[in-house]
């Protein structure tokens, strides 16, 4: 019988998901317009493909969104293909919940598979997890040992802890598109 002896930390889990939602406020700036409702501040200044704001559903003018950041540092790692970006697209959006879609693109087939997740935003809860990992869906808080996937007992708490790093590496050496002389520090 598979045994598992690894317990959930629920608290360790809460504040790397909240943490998560605070460092994608700052990627992605528009989402700020859930915490206080301002979806009117954003039809104003949109440049993207959002939708026209309607009294019913302002939170759809965020659906369609698309944020790149160039990686700097791995600039030198695939020439043929130029700079490796990270995409952070917004593919649907609630009132209090959006799914977003966080690529790394060119395929740096060569070196590793490129990171690709879906991550639900919780704007009541201000909390941001990943639902979706490299495709595999339903992430599971806690795998027995050994298991025919060959997952981590801890696999959820690792991808959402992956999540965190990768856009705190986003947030030190990524360049925004829409300004790039601007460095995220």
């Amino acid at each position: 019988m598979p045994k598992s002896d690894y317990s959930i930390d629920l608290i360790k889990q809460m504040a790397e998901c909240d943490a998560n939602y605070i460092r994608l406020l700052k990627l992605v700036p528009e989402m700020s317009a859930y915490l206080d409702r301002s979806f009117s501040d954003i039809a104003l200044t949109d440049e993207g493909p959002g939708r026209a704001i309607s009294d019913e559903e302002p939170e759809k003018a965020l659906e369609g969104r698309v944020t790149r950041f160039c990686l700097a540092d791995y600039d030198y790692m695939d020439r043929v293909n130029g700079p490796v970006t990270v995409e952070i697209k917004i593919l649907e959006a609630f009132k209090y919940t959006s799914t977003l879609e966080i690529v790394q693109k060119p395929e740096l087939t060569q070196w590793i598979t490129n990171p690709s997740m879906l991550v639900r935003v919780y704007h009541d809860a201000s909390t941001a997890e990943v639902v979706s990992y490299q495709g595999h869906r339903k992430l599971k808080p806690r795998y027995a040992k050994p298991n025919p996937e060959m997952f981590h007992s801890d696999e959820k708490m690792q991808v959402n802890q992956f999540l965190g790093e990768w856009l705190t590496h986003c947030l030190r050496s990524g360049i925004s598109e829409k300004a790039p002389e601007l460095i995220h520090y």
